[in-house]
């Protein structure tokens, strides 16, 4: 659907390599936005539709982050659009396993890949964004973040972290016009990172992992389905548009009634 939600506006896309980053850096270029997507893996999204260049970034590294959107600002003069999908490998940190199974070392791999990166673009995205006097900058969290799933310490632990963060940073910064709004979005079952999910969690309730899938959708969300990660660039969408210009601090629930508030 087209509608030039975006139009003339310059989004930046870090993490972009995974199904999510797909969808999002398409769906922006569909309403109008000049796409810049970046990833640890270069080659990830370089085929989608639209985005005006795929660059390798470390989202971890701040003379990269601040270098890469200098680069684009040198192309467009506006960055208005920063958002942030970095992530890494669940099975890195042990996802899905009790507790006890996960160490101090696996535990903060998502404070860094997940809540650390949001820092590191969002401070970059200022920079430019504070001399606009406009821009927003949207992080992506989960419904972890709220109802204490079990199996999950170390991104629920940095889930709502980064909510936190996001709150402090849209105070500070909603003086100078600068919006930090997230989406805090229920599992899309096409994500990598879910079919893990489902599959670890599915374990320890002894379901395969179709059944985790359907007890899920069955038992916690009022809708009784799961989303796209279409639907929830959808919501990213909404959040960078015009349409969401009084929003700052608060996170978009998509959670299919999971979240209830």
């Amino acid at each position: 659907m087209r509608n030039n939600l975006l139009a003339d506006k310059t989004a930046v896309i870090f993490g972009a390599g995974g199904n999510l980053g797909q969808q999002v850096a398409k769906a922006y270029a569909e309403q109008g936005a000049k796409v810049f997507a970046s990833s640890l893996n270069e080659a990830s999204v370089s085929h989608t539709s639209g985005v005006e260049s795929f660059e390798k970034v470390d989202a971890l590294n701040e003379d990269e982050v601040q270098t890469y959107l200098e680069a684009i600002i040198t192309k467009t003069s506006t960055v208005d659009i920063v958002t942030n999908l970095s992530g890494s490998n669940p099975a890195e940190y042990n996802h899905g396993k009790p507790a006890i199974e996960v160490s101090l070392e696996q535990f903060l791999i998502p404070q860094k890949t997940a809540t650390a990166t949001q820092f590191v673009t969002a401070k970059a995205a200022y920079k430019h964004m504070t001399r606009q006097k406009n821009g927003v900058i949207i992080f992506i969290t989960s419904t972890l973040a709220k109802v204490g799933s079990p199996w999950s310490p170390a991104l629920t632990a940095s889930h709502a972290a980064t909510e936190g963060l996001l709150k402090s940073l849209a105070n500070e910064w909603g003086p100078e016009g600068i919006r930090v709004i997230g989406v805090r979005s229920e599992a899309m079952p096409e994500s990598p990172t879910i079919n893990y999910t489902f599959t670890e969690m599915g374990k320890n309730l002894k379901l395969s992992r179709a059944e985790m899938q359907a007890f899920i959708e069955q038992n916690k969300t009022s809708l009784k389905r799961l989303p796209s990660a279409q639907e929830t660039a959808g919501v990213m969408v909404l959040a960078a548009s015009d349409f969401a210009a009084y929003m700052t601090g608060t996170i978009l629930n998509h959670s299919g009634g999971h979240v209830l508030e």
